[in-house]
């Protein structure tokens, strides 16, 4: 039950960039912003600087996630242990839209407003360019005062790469500051100790127990 817990936890980590960081063929979207993203009925922090991405995951004290797009490389880091550890990025269910071999395919369905910002509403499919069998839906809500930016998306995951029975990802971007993104969000403190597992990254078997007991009190 442990270890479900725990890659449940890794897989919305990953999940994460599917739709933060938009398409390039979306113009105009800032590349620079810190938010709060709701997804899986969590809240937590976010900040985008370029091709690289911060998370900050609510079910794992101190643990943060950066993402950078462009070498497929993920850093995690424990702030309280003051460790961490990196790895390359994996594909857990839907592919990120900003993939270059991604091809996104999009009709306007309507306009809303979400959150206070007016919206086009799209009705979209996205899928691998070398892997046009495997498609992905979604509904997406693109914010037109912050230049198309995705605030809301709701996307459906085939069977196959369904997790715990969910075969829908909805999430939402709230309290977007544009500029307020800084580089050292994206850098590894110098005093930080590189290790090679979670195991270690965390402190070791009890604290990993403890961490476990933390998110089973938040269920």
């Amino acid at each position: 039950m442990k270890r479900k817990s725990f890659l449940s936890v890794i897989l919305v980590s990953s999940l994460l960039i599917v739709w933060l960081i938009p398409s390039p063929a979306l113009a105009g979207p800032p590349d620079n912003y810190t938010a709060k993203m709701v997804m899986e009925g969590m809240t937590m922090p976010i900040a985008k600087m370029g091709n690289k991405m911060r998370t900050e995951n609510p079910m794992m004290q101190g643990m943060v996630n950066i993402h950078f797009i462009d070498s497929r490389k993920m850093i995690m880091m424990s702030t309280t242990n003051k460790t961490y550890m990196e790895q390359a990025m994996r594909q857990e269910g839907a592919p990120s839209i900003d993939d270059p071999r991604v091809v996104v395919e999009k009709k306007q369905i309507g306009s809303e407003t979400i959150d206070g910002h007016p919206c086009n509403k799209y009705d979209s499919v996205f899928y691998i360019k070398d892997k046009p069998a495997e498609k992905y839906k979604a509904i997406i809500w693109e914010a037109k005062d912050l230049g198309g930016l995705v605030i809301r998306s709701e996307t459906a995951l085939p069977p196959e790469k369904a997790r715990g029975g969910k075969n829908k990802i909805v999430n939402e971007i709230k309290e977007v500051k544009v500029g307020a993104a800084k580089s050292s969000m994206f850098e590894v403190p110098k005093d930080y100790r590189k290790v090679e597992n979670m195991m270690e990254m965390m402190g070791g078997t009890q604290k990993m127990e403890d961490m476990f007991k933390g998110m089973k009190g938040k269920k």
